[in-house]
C-alpha cells in the first residue's frame, strides 16, 4: 500500500498530512501518535459523506478512547457555506460542551465547504478549539483542507468572513473518492492543473503524459503522487507566506479570481472546479494579450482542461456579465481601486499584474461566456 506524509512547517503550527488508502480506520490511532489527547470529538460533516463515513469514524475515535463522539450536520453545497450555518455550528459546539473545561476535538469530515465552515467555527469557538481535516474530496484532498485559511461566505461575496487557523493534522484516505460522482473528481483536478501551471513544470508534463486519465480513473499510486504533491507545492507556499502578507500566496489564486465571480454570479450552477477552470482559461488569455506567455503554453493548458472533461465557458445569460464584473470587484486581493491578476509566463511559473485595464478584463470575462 502506497502511503505519503507530507509535513507543513510551521514550527509552532506545524502539522502533517498524512496520504493513504483505506486508512480511515486508524484515525483514532493516528489521532494518539499526533499527540491529539482530547477525549470529545465534535464531528461537522454533511448527510451524504456521513452516511458513508461517520460510523467508521466513531468507532475508529472510540477505540482509541474518546469518550463521546457527537455529529453535526451542514448542507453539502457552497450555498451552505454561510453565516446561519455557521452560527448553527456553534451553537451546536456550545450545547454540546457547555463546560470552559471540556475542549472537544473538532474534525471535519467533508469537503471545502466542511472544511472552509467547520475550520472558521473552530478557530472562533473559546477563541480557538484544536482540528482535524479528513477531506473527502479530491479537490479538498489536493487544496482546501491545507494552509489554515478558513471561512464562510457573506453579504454576496465568497469567503469574506473568515480566518488564518492551521489544523492539527490533515489525515486523507483516498479511499473515500471511490463514492464521489465523476463530475466530482473532474472539478478536483481543476485545482492540480492549477500547481502544475504557476508552480511545477515537472507535475504539468506528468499529467500531460497520463497521469491525468489515471487520476480520473482513480488509479491508487497515482492518485497518492499526484495529491502528495500538490499538497507539497501548497505547503511550501504556505510556509513562506502563511498568513498571505508578501503577495507570495497569491499564486494559489490563478484562476479564482474571474472563477469566483462566475461560481457566485452564476448561482453555483458549476462546481468550483468547473469555474476555476474556466478563470484559468480567462486569466491565461489576459496573460497572452499582455504578452506575458505565448499562444502555445495556452493552448497546451486548454487542452489539459479539456482532457480532464472540464468546461471552458459558460452560457451567457442576461445580466451575467455584469454581476461578474462586480463580484470581481469584491476581490479581496483588489486594494485601492487597483486590481490584481495571477497569470502564467511559462509552465510553472508566474508573476502578479497590477491594474490591467478594464476594458481588457472585460473582453476576456467576455471570452469564456458562450
Amino acid at each position: 500500500m502506497t502511503t505519503a506524509r507530507v509535513l507543513v512547517d510551521l514550527g509552532a503550527r506545524k502539522y502533517p498530512i498524512l496520504i493513504g488508502s483505506n486508512t480511515l480506520g486508524t484515525l483514532g490511532i493516528a489521532l494518539r501518535e499526533n499527540c491529539l489527547t482530547q477525549r470529545d470529538a465534535f464531528i461537522i460533516t454533511n448527510a451524504e459523506v456521513g452516511a458513508h463515513y461517520f460510523e467508521t469514524v466513531r468507532v475508529s475515535l472510540e477505540g482509541a478512547g474518546f469518550r463521546r463522539v457527537v455529529r453535526h450536520d451542514i448542507p453539502a453545497s457552497e450555498q451552505g457555506k454561510n453565516w446561519d450555518e455557521f452560527t448553527k455550528a456553534c451553537a451546536g459546539m456550545l450545547e454540546q460542551f457547555p463546560d470552559a473545561g471540556s475542549i472537544p476535538l473538532v474534525i471535519l469530515l467533508g469537503g471545502g465547504v466542511v472544511g472552509d465552515l467547520g475550520g472558521f467555527a473552530a478557530a472562533v469557538f473559546r477563541r480557538g478549539v484544536p482540528f482535524v481535516q479528513i477531506p473527502t474530496t479530491l479537490l479538498s484532498a489536493v487544496d482546501s483542507s491545507v494552509g489554515g485559511k478558513v471561512a464562510v461566505n457573506f453579504g454576496g461575496v465568497k469567503n469574506i468572513m473568515g480566518a488564518f487557523s492551521q489544523p492539527r493534522l490533515v489525515f486523507c484516505d483516498l479511499t473515500v473518492l471511490k463514492t464521489l460522482s465523476a463530475r466530482e473528481v473532474r472539478s478536483g483536478t481543476a485545482e492540480i492543473v492549477k500547481y502544475g501551471v504557476v508552480c511545477s513544470e515537472s507535475l504539468f508534463r506528468e499529467l500531460e503524459d497520463g497521469a491525468m486519465e489515471r487520476l480520473l480513473a482513480l488509479d491508487p499510486a497515482t492518485l497518492t503522487d499526484i495529491v502528495a504533491q500538490c499538497c507539497r507545492l501548497k505547503a511550501d507556499v504556505v510556509e513562506r507566506d502563511e498568513f498571505d502578507k508578501l503577495g507570495i500566496r497569491n499564486v494559489l489564486n490563478f484562476g479564482h479570481t474571474i472563477g469566483h465571480g462566475l461560481e457566485l454570479s452564476a448561482g453555483y450552477a458549476l462546481t468550483h472546479g468547473e469555474a476555476i477552470a474556466i478563470g484559468m482559461v480567462a486569466a491565461t488569455r489576459m496573460a497572452v494579450q499582455l504578452g506575458m506567455v505565448g499562444e502555445p503554453i495556452a493552448q497546451r493548458l486548454f487542452a489539459l482542461i479539456q482532457r480532464a472533461g472540464l468546461p471552458m465557458s459558460f452560457p451567457e445569460t442576461p445580466g451575467l456579465f455584469e454581476q461578474i464584473i462586480k463580484a470581481m470587484q469584491s476581490d479581496k486581493k483588489f486594494r485601492d481601486g487597483k486590481n490584481l491578476f495571477v497569470l502564467p509566463t511559462a509552465i510553472g511559473a508566474w508573476e502578479p499584474r497590477e491594474n490591467v485595464d478594464w476594458k481588457l478584463v472585460e473582453e476576456c470575462v467576455r471570452s469564456i461566456l458562450s
